[in-house]
């Protein structure tokens, strides 16, 4: 996975590899043991908000036929003043829809001139995406992504899909039903 980041990661120290390669471990095992898709997106809201430190989450299907994105499931977002595509901009959605993660330390709030950082992960299915994860506004004790949060969103890219969406891995977004249901915005 790739990373397009608007600022610097933090290093990563060695005293913390066995703690961080910890958490990797209990955010794949909470996503491989999930009972069912409902099960899954609890166990990604989770992950987002303990080991990444936001509660400001969206996940969107990506709808490749009609070049849209549909809300599946949101937490903490505004969906009536959230546009995902003006969010990312054009250059940004083409990044993440060829496989690469956008990170932007920089971005700015409408109502605040606080910084909030923002990251849009790729889900991939069969070497293709299928949904965009959308995290939001860190908590104020958080004020950047380090290095572990990176390979935090590898894993979800990676492993979310299957189990949010129960996918198997030779299966397009096209063949197989709409997974997760939502309220049917389309972005």
């Amino acid at each position: 996975m790739n990373c397009n980041q608007g600022g610097a990661a933090g290093a990563k120290s060695s005293p913390g590899d066995a703690m961080n390669d910890l958490r990797l471990g209990a955010a794949r095992k909470r996503l491989a043991e999930s009972r069912d898709e409902e099960d899954a997106v609890e166990g990604l809201r989770e992950i987002v908000a303990n080991l990444l430190g936001c509660e400001e989450i969206g996940l969107f299907r990506v709808n490749r036929k009609t070049a849209t994105f549909q809300v599946c499931w949101s937490f903490g977002i505004d969906l009536e003043n959230y546009d995902l595509r003006r969010a990312l901009g054009d250059a940004g959605v083409a990044r993440v829809m060829s496989g690469e993660c956008h990170i932007d330390l920089a971005a700015r709030e409408r109502t605040s001139a606080m910084p909030k950082a923002q990251a849009f992960v790729h889900m991939r299915v069969a070497n293709q995406t299928i949904a965009i994860l959308a995290i939001l506004r860190l908590l104020p004790q958080k004020v950047a992504f380090d290095r572990f949060d990176m390979e935090l969103f590898t894993l979800l890219s990676d492993e979310a899909a299957k189990p949010l969406f129960g996918r198997s891995p030779h299966a397009t977004p096209e063949t197989e039903g709409p997974g997760l249901t939502g309220p049917g915005l389309t972005v």
